[in-house]
């Protein structure tokens, strides 16, 4: 009676013997850390430093209820604006006045009312437009979009106040 527990060891080992040989480790892979003090970390993505993307404009126009869309070739009929047309960077932007976009591509009579874009809508009213000391614009940015500010009478460029605009309304 000795010999069962001895013969169940024997066949446990020679089943535990029999099976596959475990798989070999997988390989290490490598991670590169920057060095310390790098700022490799601590640096922010700036876009502005991207290469320029090629600029597609087209911009919805809505003129007295009728939709409408102004290509890069209707851009491309009015002049560029005199004054200032260089970003905080130093880069050039194509810059328009929008009196110059509205009375060329719609009419002398042509005033934009309002502006779209991120942020919501902001609306302009008639002492706004027709103020002198000030001149409506649109320029364009790195990323190929438009943005709405005012300059001054100097041309200086005031503080954005609608980024990346899609669309304008205005009134004959």
């Amino acid at each position: 009676m000795t010999l069962a527990p001895t013969v169940a060891l024997a066949a446990a080992s020679l089943v535990a013997c029999s099976k596959d040989p475990p798989a070999p480790p997988a390989p290490a892979v490598a991670i590169s850390v920057p060095a310390a003090g790098s700022g490799a970390h601590s640096r922010k993505r700036e876009d502005r430093h991207d290469p320029a993307a090629a600029p597609a404009l087209s911009l919805a126009v809505v003129v007295d209820g009728a939709t409408a869309t102004w290509p890069k070739a209707a851009f491309d009929k009015v002049a560029q604006f005199a004054g200032n047309t260089k970003a905080s960077d130093g880069e050039a932007r194509e810059v328009w006045s929008l009196r110059d976009l509205a009375h060329t591509l719609v009419g002398p009579a042509a005033r934009v009312t309002a502006v779209t874009g991120d942020g919501g809508t902001q609306s302009i009213d008639r002492a706004a437009w027709d103020d002198t000391a000030r001149t409506p614009l649109l320029h364009t940015t790195r990323r190929g979009t438009l943005k709405f500010r005012w300059a001054d009478a100097h041309g200086a460029w005031l503080d954005t106040e609608i980024k990346d605009v899609t669309r304008i309304e205005l009134a004959r």
